[in-house]
């Protein structure tokens, strides 16, 4: 079946256009939020993080604002790399992980990527009945079970803890010179501080990032300009 909002990595397009608006986010958070709020007998709650695009402060409050009215808590994580969204799903023993990026595109692209609770992307079967209750719409949650939103100032932390214990136990960069493009990005923290952790010397590049030069002449489309 042909699909209408989900493409192969989640919905994704310009910001702003259809169908990556305002309106649209806040209809996919409260049918995402819905078909997760499985048992009213329980806390339900999400994992939100984004990169460094200017829209995804829009792309972030109307997620929540749509998540909130169907009765999940929202955790904000800030700007993480995409895998600290699938990581810290099922750590936090969240319902729903949703990462808030376009990739290596440019910044005037976004897109919202889903993780279900055990931190991998939903199926083709999931996206489908989100997409249906996107349409057909959903009835809000009782006025005392609206969700919450919360930040979470340590996610960023938890993420580059776990990245350092992936390296094997006892190994150390002391001596290496490591050159790092983060294509003002969503690793732009994370990824220096992990090398440098480990005890490289960090020559960091693409790590200013001011919301509209995400990827542009850095990054993966543009290995010759990395300084």
């Amino acid at each position: 079946m042909a699909r209408k909002y989900f493409g192969t990595d989640g919905v994704r397009g310009r910001a702003n256009q259809y169908p990556m608006i305002a309106e649209i986010a806040l209809r996919i958070g409260a049918a995402a939020g819905q078909y997760f709020r499985n048992d009213d007998t329980k806390v339900h709650r999400v994992v939100i993080g984004k990169d460094t695009r200017l829209s995804g402060y829009m792309f972030e409050n109307a997620l929540t604002a749509g998540l909130t009215s169907a009765g999940m808590n929202v955790l904000l994580l800030g700007p993480v790399p995409t895998p600290a969204v699938g990581l810290l799903t099922p750590s936090m023993r969240a319902d729903l992980g949703i990462m808030i990026s376009a990739s290596h595109n440019p910044h005037e692209d976004n897109g919202i990527k889903f993780f279900g609770p055990d931190g991998f992307k939903l199926s083709d079967h999931v996206e489908a009945e989100i997409e249906l209750l996107i349409d057909n719409g959903v009835a809000p949650a009782p006025v005392e079970r609206i969700g919450r939103a919360q930040r979470i100032d340590d996610g960023l932390f938890r993420y580059v803890e776990r990245a350092k214990s992936s390296f094997p136990s006892g190994m150390r960069l002391d001596g290496m010179k490591v050159v790092i493009d983060c294509a003002n990005g969503a690793a732009y923290r994370a990824a220096p501080e992990v090398l440098w952790e480990l005890g490289a010397e960090v020559i960091s590049i693409g790590v200013t990032p001011n919301g509209t030069n995400i990827n542009d002449k850095c990054g993966s489309t543009a290995p010759p300009n990395g300084g």
